[in-house]
């Protein structure tokens, strides 16, 4: 018999662990086995696409060959059985996205989300577990039969026939994976074969008929045409989705996007603090009352209001079970952080929140780091998307500047006017659109 890749890494997943998962998650059983469904064929599928691109399949090579001597095999049960759980988590969601990229990761756990009925969290907790658990399977199958980086991308780009017939019934992938395209190009062709003969079928008919029905055959075969067109693109949008990704944390806006973004202003999941318009035209957040912070790692004390930047993102770094959000983000406004009137240079008032965030991201030295930068609607949005990378870099540099690492910044970003917090359509709306924001990519 020959070797399926899929049917092999599947015995990875025992019922026992994906019990464990389903009770460490707050999911239904059913619903996460049926995840991992469409988990395993999504997260092989991508590494699949990795090989055949670049230098990935040394890459991927390396990779497997990192965690199979990690021992991670043997330990799948401590990422939802114990403390150390979450970190393994956030490292599986590191790879995933080091593999996958950071958009189609995000777009492969919303299908899974909507696929399955489990949260988009829980989806990307499943698929941050299977990763590494994946790598360490090739790096083992790797080593066992004495594979190269090319005898291991031969391996995989052997295998996708076998990883697209693995995908469940109503779950496509193929807008993510050119590999695993087979779903929609089957049912495009049995649509359009069975228009086809109902078409013919209608012609002949017709003819039959005698000349009393050969006017209608033109509008017989539109409507089939525009049916059959229609029950297609519903079948895609059905299985797609609509992946709009959400800006959590502090507030609203669709971004750290997985597709398509709506434009439109989101949910504000927590409330930012309060606050008020000053004469400047800045808008000025209600710090709340002060109070004292103890970071880990002999990282001293800070002394921030409680609604701050700082004590927000402590929070969650301390909060064990917090996870990485990689389809929505964590993303947290800075309230103290601000720009001089059309530029992308920073207030003096600036540098205390940002030599807080050094102070925080060296006493969380795995974390990384994000900052994201936005404006009001007001002028052309392409020199507001100019203007907020400016800021975004500029927020980066100066954070690296007074004494982050390098690696605790994972990037800058200009949004421009797209994912607004408060309405443009007041003074002081827009002045919290006017702003910069920090993402945790990693804890």
């Amino acid at each position: 018999m020959s070797f399926n890749l899929i049917d092999a890494v599947k015995g990875l997943f025992t019922s026992d662990l994906l019990q464990k998962a389903s009770a460490f998650l707050g999911e239904n059983e059913n619903s996460v086995n049926k995840a991992m469904s469409g988990v395993l064929p999504g997260v092989l599928g991508g590494i699949v696409d990795k090989v055949s691109s670049g230098d990935g399949a040394a890459a991927v090579a390396q990779l497997s060959q990192e965690h199979h001597s990690a021992g991670l095999l043997g330990n799948l049960g401590n990422f939802f059985g114990n403390e150390a759980g979450g970190g393994m988590l956030n490292k599986g969601a590191g790879l995933l996205n080091s593999l996958l990229g950071e958009g189609k990761s995000g777009m492969l756990t919303n299908l899974i989300a909507s696929f399955s009925g489990v949260k988009n969290s829980s989806a990307s907790s499943l698929l941050s577990m299977a990763a590494p658990a994946v790598m360490g399977f090739l790096g083992k199958h790797a080593a066992d039969n004495n594979l190269n980086a090319g005898g291991l991308a031969g391996l995989l780009s052997s295998q996708k026939d076998n990883i697209a017939a693995a995908l469940p019934a109503g779950l496509n992938l193929g807008g993510i994976f050119s590999g695993l395209g087979g779903t929609a190009s089957k049912a495009a062709g049995a649509i359009t074969g069975s228009a086809a003969s109902t078409a013919a079928s209608a012609t002949e008919t017709a003819n039959e008929a005698g000349g009393a029905m050969k006017w209608l055959l033109p509008l017989l075969l539109l409507a089939l045409l525009a049916a059959g067109a229609l029950y297609f693109w519903n079948s895609c949008n059905k299985k797609d989705g609509d992946h709009t990704g959400d800006h959590a944390a502090t507030g609203g806006g669709t971004h750290e996007g997985t597709g398509k973004d709506t434009g439109k202003t989101a949910t504000i999941n927590v409330a930012p603090p309060a606050g008020k318009l000053d004469s400047t035209g800045n808008f000025i957040y209600d710090a709340g009352e002060m109070i004292t912070l103890t970071l880990p790692n002999n990282g001293g004390e800070l002394k921030v209001g409680k609604n701050s930047t700082e004590a927000r993102l402590i929070g969650f770094l301390n909060d064990k079970n917090a996870a990485i959000d990689t389809v929505k983000g964590n993303w947290y406004e800075f309230t103290n952080v601000r720009f001089k009137t059309g530029s992308a240079e920073l207030t003096d008032e600036s540098m205390v929140q940002l030599k807080n965030l050094v102070t925080i991201s060296k006493a969380y030295p795995t974390a990384q780091f994000k900052i994201g930068g936005y404006t009001d609607n007001t002028g052309s949005a392409a020199g507001n998307i100019a203007l907020s990378q400016k800021r975004a870099d500029a927020v980066a540099a100066m954070v690296k500047k007074l004494g982050a690492a390098a690696s605790a910044i994972a990037g800058a970003k200009g949004y421009g006017p797209e994912h607004p917090i408060a309405s443009n359509d007041t003074k002081e709306g827009q002045a919290m659109n006017r702003r910069v924001a920090v993402n945790v990519k990693a804890k």
